[in-house]
């Protein structure tokens, strides 16, 4: 499947002007960017960082984004060899969370070994085992959406993988890791390395 990696950058104080002050918000203006599409389900994952005094949006979708004016995205086609590596460098800003039995509920973790266990669970899922990973102290993001207030468990990590089913991998790459996908999380970043 085709893919399509872009970035967006603007500067913090713009963002903040625009009132683009959480993940809720760059979701629907990244909607923006795939118009005539009103019932059409999310197709793409992205990630917002602050880095210094400016705001990076990194986008993977399946069609290439649309620019105008105010958004202009720089972007590139995925080549198929890119997946075809064995060993990666990772990043991932991902929601960690465990559904409780009695309600379905959804409840964050937060415990350096739940942490652990979860991301080796999910690269297990998507055909990788991991060699080594770094996790950074989780941190709560708040916004409103439909008038509902919105609480995410936001936690970084990077590491090294090896890809050891390649089917489970691709179809994990272009789908993400982990839950509330529309909200900034599970875009798996990579780099091939040699080990």
């Amino acid at each position: 499947m085709k893919s399509f990696l872009s970035q967006l950058t603007m500067p913090y104080a713009e963002a903040l002007n625009r009132k683009l002050t959480n993940s809720y918000l760059w979701h629907q203006l990244i909607w923006q960017s795939f118009p005539g599409k009103p019932d059409a389900k999310r197709d793409f994952l992205f990630r917002v960082d602050i880095i210094r005094d400016t705001v990076r949006v990194l986008l993977l979708s399946e069609h290439l984004p649309q620019n105008n004016e105010d958004y202009p995205w720089q972007s590139k086609s995925v080549a198929e060899s890119f997946l075809m590596h064995e060993i990666y460098r990772f990043q991932i800003k991902a929601n960690p969370t465990f559904r409780r039995s009695k309600d379905r509920r959804r409840i964050p973790l937060y415990q350096q070994d739940n942490l652990q266990d979860w991301f080796q669970r999910k690269l297990e899922a998507i055909g990788c085992k991991m060699h080594s990973i770094e996790i950074g102290q989780p941190q709560i993001e708040e916004f409103t959406k439909d008038g509902k207030r919105i609480r995410l468990n936001s936690v970084d990590a990077s590491g090294i993988l090896e890809v050891v089913e390649r089917d489970s991998f691709t179809k994990g790459f272009s789908q993400g890791i982990g839950s509330a996908k529309g909200f900034g999380f599970g875009l798996l970043m990579l780099q091939p390395i040699q080990l």
